[in-house]
């Protein structure tokens, strides 16, 4: 997973895993400094406190397809039982059928 904090998105993951209160205090402050200065910036406890914040607000894959989750599809992700966009559509299609 943490080959995966260089992505694109990741850093708009972090924002919005901050605005949504998902994070406890410490957490938070944590990703703030993470955002401005960079993973690497962080000491060895701050960045397994981070790691840990991540890997329980994060998913792997999606439970349907099994493709990754891109960072800007996790919160949703979180919320719809681990589903892609794409596999939710499909399930919201079917549901309405």
């Amino acid at each position: 997973m943490k080959k995966r904090y260089y992505e694109q998105d990741f850093n708009g993951y972090v924002g919005d895993l901050i605005e949504s209160g998902r994070l406890n205090e410490t957490e938070a402050g944590i990703a703030k400094r993470m955002q401005d200065k960079g993973y690497d910036s962080l000491s060895d406890k701050q960045k397994s406190v981070f790691d840990n914040a991540i890997e329980k607000n994060s998913v792997k894959e999606c439970n349907f397809c099994g493709n990754d989750i891109p960072w800007d599809e996790m919160l949703n992700a979180l919320d719809n039982g681990n589903l892609c966009s794409g596999c939710q559509r499909n399930m919201e299609k079917i549901d309405e059928e």
